[in-house]
């Protein structure tokens, strides 16, 4: 059987289109004019910062609703912890 997967929520579609809004307007051409240090900074303020943010905002809002599956194997005890520590005594 297909596993049933879950729908978007509203916080991933929040983020996919202001992602998509400010990618394009980061990406419209001749904006700002080529060769004006005042357009280039109020481009990246209101372009590129934006999409800083709203990526890593993004990236944890979702995190926390979808975390992803626990290892199982990486939490069970390691054998070697007691013998194989480094700095331990050494057989030869």
């Amino acid at each position: 059987m297909a596993k049933k997967t879950e729908a978007y929520k509203k916080t991933e579609k929040w983020w996919l289109g202001l992602m998509i809004l400010f990618y394009a307007l980061y990406n419209l051409p001749g904006v700002p004019p080529y060769g004006t240090p005042h357009g280039t900074i109020i481009h990246a303020v209101f372009t590129v910062l934006p999409l800083w943010i709203i990526s890593y905002v993004g990236m944890i809002m979702v995190h926390r609703q979808r975390r992803l599956k626990e290892n199982v194997n990486a939490l069970e005890k390691d054998p070697m912890d007691e013998e194989g520590k480094e700095g331990s005594k050494c057989s030869l």
